[in-house]
């Protein structure tokens, strides 16, 4: 195996950390449907630099970039979703 492979196996691994991240987030709010205490700010600004990364991941073909900008984007979109729409507190 050559260099590359690591390099991008070791991509893939960070990208999955950083994604896996969002996840605790998620679940709790979703289980409690309360954001309120989320920033919206903060997740829109979010959005839109995975978005960015996301396109820039495409455009050079990185796989560990799309993977988990696309995973990432689901799980902050769903945030913003239930910071906009979910039971206020």
């Amino acid at each position: 195996m050559d260099q590359s492979f690591w390099v991008e196996a070791l991509g893939l691994i960070a990208a999955c950390l950083t994604t896996a991240a969002y996840l605790p987030q998620v679940i709790k709010t979703w289980r409690t449907r309360s954001a309120g205490d989320v920033s919206l700010i903060m997740y829109l600004m979010l959005t839109l630099g995975i978005a960015l990364w996301l396109t820039y991941g495409l455009l050079i073909g990185s796989v560990p970039l799309i993977f988990s900008n696309t995973v990432t984007f689901a799980l902050v979109g769903a945030m913003l979703w239930l910071k906009l729409f979910g039971r206020r507190s």
